[in-house]
């Protein structure tokens, strides 16, 4: 298809411009601006991580629960400008990807930001309807289980394979391995206080990897971190 058969969302100007804004949209810090308007950083507090787990830790349920649907706005609202703009598949796909890593590296915050899986869930919640309900089946079936960052890497490790088989198109199952990236990339970065002892072998990485664990600090129990967002 020529360039200028393409909506103009879809050419080369639009695609800056609608990539740009997804990334600004989800660098927004809701979690840090929240802390702060309560008189708390959350950089400086708990685990040091931005999102609701550590905002809920650091100052309560009523702030935690206004984050957690903005953040994942964050991720739908402009896959929904996308589709509204009647972007193709691929473009569609991209902006939500780009929300997700404005959500992890926010240039507003030094790029250190939060876990990205409310922003993720946002994102992906417009592509395909079956592979939206498996990531939330499998994120409450984590939480029902007491294993919520154990069912958020399964919900997103499966959801490729989920898309593909549902017959989805083919841009949407290629970028959720983009956004697994991230998610995992996030699970590893942004610690404030819990740091791996030199004596911790593979079995530290491997419980920040499934469980969002940070290894603990020598004689002292492993810490679970920000894990939801």
């Amino acid at each position: 298809m020529a360039v200028a058969a393409l909506p103009p969302v879809a050419q080369p100007l639009g695609v800056v411009l609608i990539g740009t804004a997804a990334y600004l949209a989800g660098s927004i810090p809701a979690g840090w601006i929240v802390g702060r308007l309560a008189g708390v950083d959350l950089r400086q507090v708990g685990t040091g991580q931005i999102g609701t787990s550590n905002l809920f830790h650091s100052v309560g349920l009523l702030a935690a629960a206004l984050v957690g649907p903005l953040q994942f706005c964050q991720g739908l609202l402009p896959v929904l400008a996308a589709v509204w703009l009647r972007g193709p598949a691929w473009e569609v796909a991209g902006v939500g990807l780009c929300a997700v890593i404005g959500n992890g590296w926010p240039i507003y915050l030094q790029y250190n930001g939060g876990r990205g899986v409310a922003s993720a869930t946002g994102a992906v919640a417009l592509w395909w309807w079956q592979g939206f309900v498996f990531i939330l089946a499998l994120i409450i079936l984590g939480g029902a289980l007491r294993k919520s960052p154990l069912g958020v890497l399964l919900a997103f490790a499966g959801l490729p394979v989920v898309l593909w088989l549902t017959g989805a198109p083919g841009p949407y199952a290629v970028t959720a391995l983009g956004i697994l990236i991230c998610l995992v990339l996030r699970r590893f970065e942004g610690y404030r206080v819990v740091r791996r002892p030199p004596e911790s072998g593979a079995d530290s990485w491997v419980s920040r990897m499934l469980y969002d664990r940070a290894p603990a600090e020598p004689g002292t129990r492993s810490q679970p971190v920000d894990s939801q967002r």
